[in-house]
Protein backbone atom coordinates (compact mmCIF):
# COMPACT_ATOMS: atom_id res chain seq x y z
CA UNK A 1 0.00 0.00 0.00
CA UNK A 2 1.26 3.39 -0.86
CA UNK A 3 2.32 5.46 2.21
CA UNK A 4 0.75 8.64 0.79
CA UNK A 5 -2.70 7.01 0.85
CA UNK A 6 -2.20 6.06 4.49
CA UNK A 7 -1.09 9.63 5.30
CA UNK A 8 -4.11 11.10 3.50
CA UNK A 9 -6.53 9.03 5.60
CA UNK A 10 -8.52 10.65 8.34
CA UNK A 11 -7.23 9.86 11.86
CA UNK A 12 -10.30 7.75 12.72
CA UNK A 13 -9.94 5.78 9.48
CA UNK A 14 -6.24 5.33 10.14
CA UNK A 15 -6.97 3.99 13.64
CA UNK A 16 -9.64 1.69 12.25
CA UNK A 17 -7.25 0.44 9.59
CA UNK A 18 -4.48 -0.28 12.14
CA UNK A 19 -6.96 -1.97 14.49
CA UNK A 20 -8.27 -4.08 11.58
CA UNK A 21 -4.74 -5.14 10.57
CA UNK A 22 -3.83 -5.94 14.17
CA UNK A 23 -7.06 -7.87 14.73
CA UNK A 24 -6.46 -9.79 11.48
CA UNK A 25 -2.91 -10.64 12.57
CA UNK A 26 -4.14 -11.63 16.03
CA UNK A 27 -6.86 -13.82 14.46
CA UNK A 28 -4.31 -15.50 12.21
CA UNK A 29 -2.02 -16.12 15.18
CA UNK A 30 -4.90 -17.43 17.28
CA UNK A 31 -5.89 -19.79 14.45
CA UNK A 32 -2.33 -21.06 13.94
CA UNK A 33 -1.50 -21.50 17.63
CA UNK A 34 -4.86 -22.31 19.20
CA UNK A 35 -7.60 -23.34 16.78
CA UNK A 36 -5.57 -25.48 14.37
CA UNK A 37 -3.90 -27.58 17.15
CA UNK A 38 -7.30 -27.93 18.82
CA UNK A 39 -8.81 -29.18 15.52
CA UNK A 40 -5.93 -31.67 15.10
CA UNK A 41 -6.37 -32.86 18.68
CA UNK A 42 -10.11 -33.19 18.09
CA UNK A 43 -9.52 -35.21 14.89
CA UNK A 44 -7.07 -37.47 16.78
CA UNK A 45 -9.57 -37.89 19.61
CA UNK A 46 -12.28 -38.85 17.06
CA UNK A 47 -9.98 -41.48 15.51
CA UNK A 48 -9.15 -42.90 18.95
CA UNK A 49 -12.83 -42.89 19.86
CA UNK A 50 -13.74 -44.74 16.64
CA UNK A 51 -10.97 -47.28 17.31
CA UNK A 52 -12.11 -47.75 20.91
CA UNK A 53 -15.74 -48.08 19.77
CA UNK A 54 -14.69 -50.80 17.31
CA UNK A 55 -12.82 -52.65 20.07
CA UNK A 56 -15.82 -52.28 22.35
CA UNK A 57 -18.09 -53.80 19.70
CA UNK A 58 -15.66 -56.71 19.30
CA UNK A 59 -15.49 -57.25 23.08
CA UNK A 60 -19.29 -57.13 23.31
CA UNK A 61 -19.56 -59.67 20.48
CA UNK A 62 -17.05 -61.91 22.27
CA UNK A 63 -18.99 -61.57 25.51
CA UNK A 64 -22.21 -62.53 23.72
CA UNK A 65 -20.40 -65.58 22.29
CA UNK A 66 -18.72 -66.47 25.61
CA UNK A 67 -21.14 -69.27 26.57
CA UNK A 68 -20.74 -70.93 23.16
CA UNK A 69 -16.95 -70.47 23.29
CA UNK A 70 -16.83 -71.91 26.81
CA UNK A 71 -18.89 -74.90 25.69
CA UNK A 72 -16.54 -75.42 22.73
CA UNK A 73 -13.51 -75.14 25.02
CA UNK A 74 -14.95 -77.73 27.42
CA UNK A 75 -15.64 -80.03 24.46
CA UNK A 76 -12.08 -79.62 23.10
CA UNK A 77 -10.64 -80.15 26.58
CA UNK A 78 -12.62 -83.38 26.92
CA UNK A 79 -11.39 -84.53 23.50
CA UNK A 80 -7.76 -83.83 24.48
CA UNK A 81 -7.98 -85.49 27.91
CA UNK A 82 -7.10 -89.02 26.70
CA UNK A 83 -3.98 -87.65 25.01
CA UNK A 84 -2.95 -85.62 28.07
CA UNK A 85 -3.47 -88.67 30.28
CA UNK A 86 -1.07 -90.66 28.08
CA UNK A 87 1.73 -88.10 28.49
CA UNK A 88 4.62 -89.59 30.43
CA UNK A 89 5.54 -87.23 33.24
CA UNK A 90 8.58 -87.93 35.42
CA UNK A 91 8.09 -89.44 38.86
CA UNK A 92 10.77 -88.26 41.29
CA UNK A 93 12.68 -86.84 38.31
CA UNK A 94 12.75 -90.13 36.38
CA UNK A 95 10.60 -91.18 33.43
CA UNK A 96 11.65 -94.80 34.10
CA UNK A 97 10.08 -94.57 37.57
CA UNK A 98 6.82 -93.35 36.05
CA UNK A 99 6.98 -96.11 33.41
CA UNK A 100 7.54 -98.67 36.17
CA UNK A 101 4.37 -97.55 37.95
CA UNK A 102 2.44 -97.95 34.67
CA UNK A 103 4.06 -101.13 33.30
CA UNK A 104 4.55 -103.18 36.47
CA UNK A 105 0.90 -104.31 36.77
CA UNK A 106 0.73 -105.11 33.02
CA UNK A 107 3.98 -107.09 33.11
CA UNK A 108 3.02 -109.02 36.24
CA UNK A 109 -0.39 -109.83 34.71
CA UNK A 110 1.40 -111.21 31.62
CA UNK A 111 3.62 -113.47 33.73
CA UNK A 112 6.85 -111.48 33.32
CA UNK A 113 9.30 -111.24 36.22
CA UNK A 114 12.60 -109.56 37.19
CA UNK A 115 11.52 -106.31 35.55
CA UNK A 116 14.01 -103.49 35.21
CA UNK A 117 13.59 -99.98 33.79
CA UNK A 118 16.11 -97.44 32.51
CA UNK A 119 15.79 -93.85 31.29
CA UNK A 120 17.02 -93.08 27.81
CA UNK A 121 17.66 -89.77 26.03
CA UNK A 122 14.45 -88.15 24.81
CA UNK A 123 13.86 -87.72 21.09
CA UNK A 124 12.77 -84.23 20.04
CA UNK A 125 9.83 -83.91 17.68
CA UNK A 126 9.83 -81.57 14.66
CA UNK A 127 8.59 -78.13 15.66
CA UNK A 128 5.69 -76.50 13.85
CA UNK A 129 5.63 -72.80 12.99
CA UNK A 130 4.58 -70.75 14.88
CA UNK A 131 5.95 -72.46 17.98
CA UNK A 132 3.30 -73.75 20.38
CA UNK A 133 3.48 -72.69 24.02
CA UNK A 134 3.96 -76.29 25.22
CA UNK A 135 6.60 -78.37 23.42
CA UNK A 136 6.48 -82.18 23.29
CA UNK A 137 8.95 -84.99 22.74
CA UNK A 138 9.11 -88.78 22.53
CA UNK A 139 10.50 -90.31 25.72
CA UNK A 140 12.00 -93.80 25.33
CA UNK A 141 12.28 -96.13 28.32
CA UNK A 142 14.25 -99.41 28.24
CA UNK A 143 12.26 -102.28 29.79
CA UNK A 144 13.84 -105.65 30.52
CA UNK A 145 12.19 -108.72 32.03
CA UNK A 146 12.25 -112.52 32.08
CA UNK A 147 9.32 -114.54 30.82
CA UNK A 148 7.90 -116.59 27.99
CA UNK A 149 7.39 -115.47 24.42
CA UNK A 150 3.61 -115.64 24.95
CA UNK A 151 4.03 -113.54 28.10
CA UNK A 152 5.82 -110.86 26.03
CA UNK A 153 3.03 -110.91 23.42
CA UNK A 154 0.38 -110.73 26.14
CA UNK A 155 2.20 -107.78 27.72
CA UNK A 156 2.35 -105.91 24.40
CA UNK A 157 -1.34 -106.54 23.69
CA UNK A 158 -2.31 -105.22 27.14
CA UNK A 159 -0.03 -102.23 26.71
CA UNK A 160 -1.55 -101.41 23.31
CA UNK A 161 -5.07 -101.69 24.70
CA UNK A 162 -4.52 -99.58 27.83
CA UNK A 163 -1.95 -97.08 26.46
CA UNK A 164 -2.51 -96.69 22.71
CA UNK A 165 -0.04 -93.80 22.31
CA UNK A 166 2.92 -95.85 23.56
CA UNK A 167 5.04 -97.08 20.65
CA UNK A 168 7.35 -100.09 20.57
CA UNK A 169 10.71 -98.85 19.28
CA UNK A 170 12.59 -102.15 19.54
CA UNK A 171 12.09 -105.68 20.85
CA UNK A 172 14.70 -108.32 21.58
CA UNK A 173 14.04 -111.81 22.95
CA UNK A 174 17.06 -113.93 23.87
CA UNK A 175 17.11 -117.55 24.96
CA UNK A 176 18.30 -118.45 28.43
CA UNK A 177 19.17 -121.81 29.95
CA UNK A 178 15.49 -122.36 30.77
CA UNK A 179 13.35 -122.98 27.64
CA UNK A 180 10.22 -121.31 29.05
CA UNK A 181 12.07 -118.28 30.36
CA UNK A 182 13.59 -115.83 27.87
CA UNK A 183 15.41 -112.53 28.39
CA UNK A 184 13.06 -109.84 26.97
CA UNK A 185 14.24 -106.32 26.22
CA UNK A 186 12.01 -103.58 24.80
CA UNK A 187 12.39 -99.91 24.19
CA UNK A 188 9.02 -98.21 24.58
CA UNK A 189 8.35 -94.60 23.56
CA UNK A 190 5.82 -92.34 25.23
CA UNK A 191 4.67 -88.90 24.23
CA UNK A 192 6.00 -86.55 26.91
CA UNK A 193 5.99 -82.87 27.69
CA UNK A 194 9.15 -81.04 26.75
CA UNK A 195 10.02 -77.50 27.73
CA UNK A 196 7.95 -74.40 27.07
CA UNK A 197 8.63 -72.03 24.19
CA UNK A 198 9.16 -68.37 24.99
Amino acid sequence: MNSSIFQNMAPNARRSFIVTVLLGAASAMAYLFAVQPAEEALAKARREYDEAAGKLQMVNANLRNAPANKERLVSLDAALKPFRDEMLEPLLGSCAMRAKSILEPLAAGAGLSNMDYADMSPRALPLPRPLPVQLHRRQPVRFTAHGSYMGAISFLLRLEKEHPLVALQSLSISATTEPERQQIEMVLEWPAKGGRSK
